[in-house]
């Protein structure tokens, strides 16, 4: 139940506290269903977090500084995404509510029955639907494929680049990725900690990376389109926009149109 980054019990009792808290209060989980389904309320402070880090007239930071970080924070996001679906792909993780149904597990060369983990359902929401759905047989592909988590690597490698920027918006930002959008995550069953751990690492590293391989002279490129930026500020912040709302989603809109796009050239003559 842990492919790497935590202990398997640790990480068993860390989903077992979190889950506690499900399935005791109505009004509870719907809030937790909101966190996990609403883009507004997953993402939205952090990206409100961001766009005060990028427009902030007092901070510690000059703006053309935090500018430039920010742009190489969302250039990391482009990177995360097709690292952690390549990572995920090729090793076998269960989300925790598929172990709390019956199942079987081959050892020394016969089936034996595999240990169920204890988990509370939702009690509203799409999540309760997918349960449902899954105890009548019906499991989508990526329930099986959990690890690391792209939710984790994405919002934490955004959240510190805006705590790089400008500390006040960063502190929030970290916050309420760790608070609501990660942790919601696990007491829904949809993540073991161990994803969300090893997710974290894998967008903090790609972040510190991007940092680095643009700092100094080697990111002037950056600095010319901090400047550019400062000259269009309205088509800039349309931008930053429709960037932050696909972050959100996790770059799913980019990987449609890609995959769109790869049908489309294939069926030309």
């Amino acid at each position: 139940m842990s492919a790497a980054g935590l202990p398997a019990g640790l990480n068993l009792a860390l989903f077992e506290a979190l889950n506690g808290v499900v399935g005791r209060s109505w009004a509870l989980d719907s809030l937790i269903a909101l966190a996990l389904d609403n883009v507004l309320v997953k993402a939205g402070p952090v990206g409100a977090a961001f766009f005060y880090a990028w427009y902030a007239r007092r901070a510690r930071r000059p703006a053309p500084a935090r500018r430039r970080i920010l742009l190489a924070t969302l250039l990391s996001l482009l990177l995360i995404a097709p690292l952690t679906k390549t990572l995920s792909q090729s090793i076998l993780s269960p989300r925790p509510f598929l172990l709390a149904e019956q199942g079987y597990a081959l050892q020394d060369g016969a089936l034996a029955e595999a240990p169920r983990v204890g988990f509370h359902t939702v009690q509203t929401g799409p999540m309760r639907q997918r349960v449902e759905a899954m105890r009548e047989g019906r499991v989508e592909g990526n329930d099986l494929v959990t690890f690391p988590s792209d939710h984790a690597a994405f919002f934490v490698a955004l959240s510190l680049g805006i705590w790089l920027a400008c500390r006040r918006a960063g502190a929030i930002a970290l916050a309420w990725t760790l608070l609501v959008t990660l942790a919601t995550r696990v007491a829904a069953g949809m993540h073991w900690p161990a994803d969300i751990v090893a997710g974290a690492a894998i967008g903090a590293a790609m972040l510190a990376a991007l940092q680095l391989a643009f700092a100094g002279r080697r990111g002037r490129w950056l600095d010319a389109l901090v400047r550019l930026a400062g000259r269009w500020p309205g088509p800039t912040a349309a931008l930053l926009f429709l960037a932050l709302l696909e972050a959100a989603n996790v770059m799913q809109t980019l990987k449609a149109g890609l995959e769109l796009a790869a049908a489309m050239a294939g069926r030309l003559p």
